[in-house]
Formats: C-alpha cells, structure tokens, sequence
C-alpha cells in the first residue's frame, strides 16, 4: 500500500467532506426535531441510539482494523469478513429484541420496547457494507465512501423531518436511523467495483478474528463510553434531564466529526502503510497531531466561548440549560486533541490491546466516581465526565510511550502555540461578549463575536508560528490541487 502526501492530503479532503456533510446534515436535522419533540421523547430516543451505537461498532468494525492493517490480503479474507458480519448483525438485532422489555422498565417508559425493536434494524442494513467500507479505506478511496454517506444521510434525513414536520413525533428519528443505514449500504452496494461473496475460510477467519477483537474491543470503548453514561444518566436523573446532557453531548460532537473523525479515518491506512519505515511514521504522526490542534483548538474552544448564543439561536431558549455543558465540553477538547492519533498509531503498529489499558481504565473511573459521589444533577454528570477524560489523557500519553519511545517533547510538538492561540482567542471573545449589551439577540452577538475570534486566533497563530500556518495551508491547497504531482511524504 503506497502512500504519499498527495494521496493523504485528497482523502483527507474526502474524508472531512463526508463528515462535514453528516454533520452539518446531523444537525440540521437536530434544530428541527428539537423544535418539535419534548426533552422527554428527545432523552429516550438518545437512551435507545446510544444503546444501538455501542452494539453498532461489534458489527460494522469487528473485521475493519484487520483488513485495513494487515500487510498482506486476499479476496477470500474480505469474503469471510463479510459472512461473519451478515451473521453477527442478526445475533444484535436478535439481541436488542430480547433485551427491549428490560430495556423500557430501567427507562419507565412502555413505548421504549417498540422503539429499541424497530431501531434493531439498523444492524443488517450496515453490516452489509462494512467490508466494503473497509476495503475502500485501505485504498484510500474515501470519494465512494463520502458519496455513499451524504447521499444516505440526505435521503433519510429528510424522509425523516418530513415525518416530524407530520406529527410522526419519536417515530421519525426512528424511521430516519433506519433508513440512513439502509439507502448508505444500498449506494455503496452498487457502486462498488469488488463485492464480497457467500464464501467462508476458517484460516482467514483466524487471521482477522484476534486482531480484530482486540481492536474492536478498544473502539467499541471508546465509542460506548459516552453511550454508556448517557444511558446511565438516563436511568439516575430521567430521561428528561438527560435530554439536555445529550444536547450538550451532541452540539460538541456534530462538530468534532467534521475534522476529528476525518483525521482518524485516514490516519489509520495511512500510518499502517508507514508501519515499516520508523522515520516517516514518526514524522507523519508528529505532522498530523500539530495540524489536528491547529484545526480543532479554535474551532471547539471557540466553540464553547459562544455556546449560550449557539444553542439559543439554534435550538431555542428552553434548551439553555444545555449551554454551560456545552461549553465545558468544548474547551475539553483541549485534553482531547493531542491524543487524537494515538490509537490509530498503535492500530497501526500491530498493538490493537495497548489501547484497551487507557480506556478501561476511564470507565472504571467514571463508574467508581458515579458510585462513590453519586449523580445527582448535571453540574455532577458533568464534572465525572472531564475527570475520566483528564484521566485517560494521561494514561494514553505514557502507553504511547511505551509503545513507541515518543518521549512527551516528541508527542506534544506543535501542540503548544495553537493552544495559546487559542486561548488568546477564547479571552478575546469572552471578554467581548460580557461587554456586548444584553438585549442583543444571539445573531447579532455572533456576528460580532465569530468574526472577532477569527482574526485574534489568526493573528496569534500566524505571529506565534507563521511556518506551521505556511505549511498547513500549503497541505490544504495540495489536497485540493488535482495537478500536484510530486510524492513527498508526510
């Protein structure tokens, strides 16, 4: 697998469009709904998803990272991967049917067995493709991929607003889920040039099942954690309080996978085809973090510095008791972006169990914090959710030492001029806003104040490292360049 700084640069571009079209689509779809539904009906759909999600990731991811990472690959390893997920998707959906009836007595609600049963069907409708998924990444064909997502994503969610717009209520973000998994698989189906057949290899399957449970393992720990305490604060605060927690959650997410997710996603075939050369993986890991930190510092700090106006604007006043989380969680990307690249590089490194240690160790932090202190209000949820990840960023820097020798100097290089960058831009803008008159509505206060931020993180940045800027732009533009011809490395 032949990688350069042209190809990476493209399916970056790619890859950041498919995301950034899911999110900017996500969240079109989230203002409408929350104009329509109660805090209620919004928490036991966000219950139910985040159950589904978790059980998800088994499904769609158990063989990705193997065929992604595996040096060497042959068809009848994509065709195995393909049969065991067609019957692992069933074994989930079998599953959450079983499980739907305890599922609506923790949740006191009787409509949430007819919810979770219907939402099972988003388990066959994805794992039809996740081969295909993962094959196209290994290529590093991610135009296919963010065709396929976007075209899902607009034909579903908007058969889904429609229903909303009707009265179809919590139905329609049911309908939408399913219906997003199923056009998304049905497209890439179609256009895929190779599709996998009905054909078993007991050797194959040995090959990707011990890689690939290893990584599974870490991803799905790192995406059911947050499912996971939502649907514990569901159970101890009520759905409706954990309506405005998932809010929070969710205002910080759409954003953080329009770039973070991108970055992952081409981050993981790219460093694996490094994985022989110890010099230019490190170069490519210590490039992609600075980059991921100049991107993602102003875009989640500023973020939070304006989430009051954000969510007002958006979703209305009666969700600004979502606002201070909101806040909270975006500056938390601060911890969160420096360990961006660390398991895509240990994925890449053949060292899919290292990961594990980071995150069992959050969980059983947050799940110790919740029994020791109890969770009593969100400022409560809130305050466990930072401690954990505080945690596991210090977890995750020294297993990436162990694994790799990056001393801290090493994986932090790059990181600090964003982040007083950030900073500066973050002061900036609060400031700004205290002194900005009250009766002020929240597009007026917005249009003075991104503006305001913009220029400050600009002009630090550029003054702080006008070479990072240079290069950056410099790897913007070549992604964008279909004439760019060299293969310069990361």
């Amino acid at each position: 697998m032949t990688v350069n700084r042209r190809a990476t640069a493209r399916s970056l571009v790619w890859s950041t469009a498919e995301n950034g079209g899911l999110a900017l689509i996500s969240f079109v779809s989230l203002i409408v709904y929350l104009r329509l539904l109660s805090a209620s009906d919004f928490g036991l759909y966000a219950a139910a998803l985040a159950l589904v999600e978790v059980l998800g990731v088994i499904v769609t991811m158990l063989f990705h990272n193997a065929l992604v990472q595996r040096p060497e690959i042959t068809e009848r390893h994509y065709d195995t991967a393909f049969c065991a997920t067609l019957l692992l998707s069933l074994v989930m959906a079998l599953a959450c049917w079983a499980l739907a009836p305890l599922f609506a007595q923790l949740l006191h609600r009787p409509n949430a067995v007819a919810v979770l049963a219907w939402m099972a069907l988003v388990f066959p409708c994805s794992g039809v493709s996740a081969t295909l998924v993962a094959r196209q990444r290994r290529d590093l064909e991610f135009r296919s991929l963010a065709i396929r997502s976007l075209i899902g994503r607009v034909v579903g969610g908007g058969i889904g607003i429609a229903a909303a717009c009707l009265g179809a209520g919590l139905w329609s973000l049911v309908l939408q889920q399913i219906l997003i998994a199923a056009i998304s698989s049905a497209v890439l189906w179609m256009s895929a040039a190779r599709r996998p057949r009905l054909r078993f290899g007991y050797a194959e399957f040995r090959q990707l099942i011990g890689f690939g449970t290893l990584s599974v393992s870490a991803l799905l720990l790192s995406t059911s954690i947050r499912r996971i305490y939502t649907l514990i604060a569901s159970v101890l605060l009520g759905v409706e309080t954990a309506g405005y927690l998932n809010l929070s959650f969710r205002v910080v997410d759409v954003f953080w996978a329009i770039a973070a997710t991108a970055v992952s996603q081409v981050a993981l075939p790219m460093l694996a085809g490094l994985q022989a050369n110890p010099a230019r993986f490190k170069r490519a890991y210590q490039f992609s973090t600075q980059f991921s930190c100049l991107v993602l510092y102003p875009c989640f700090v500023g973020l939070g510095a304006v989430a009051p106006d954000v969510i007002e604007l958006l979703f209305g006043r009666r969700w600004l008791p979502s606002a201070p989380y909101a806040m909270v969680l975006g500056f938390l990307v601060l911890v969160q972006a420096p360990r961006l690249l660390i398991t895509p590089v240990l994925t890449a490194l053949g060292r899919p169990r290292d990961p594990l240690l980071g995150l069992a160790a959050e969980l059983v932090f947050m799940l110790g914090l919740t029994a020791v202190l109890g969770m009593r209000s969100l400022p409560a949820a809130i305050a466990i959710w930072v401690a954990s990840e505080c945690l596991l960023a210090l977890v995750s820097t020294g297993i990436l030492r162990r694994a790799t020798g990056y001393g801290l100097l090493e994986q932090f290089r790059g990181v600090l001029k964003p982040l007083i960058a950030s900073l500066l831009m973050a002061a900036s803008v609060i400031e700004m806003r205290l002194q900005l008159p009250l009766e002020w509505g929240p597009v007026v206060r917005l249009a003075v104040l991104l503006p305001v931020g913009a220029i400050v993180f600009s002009g630090a940045a550029a003054f702080l490292d006008r070479r990072l800027v240079a290069d950056f732009l410099e790897f913007v533009r070549t992604g964008f360049d279909r004439k760019w011809k060299r293969t310069e490395t990361p």
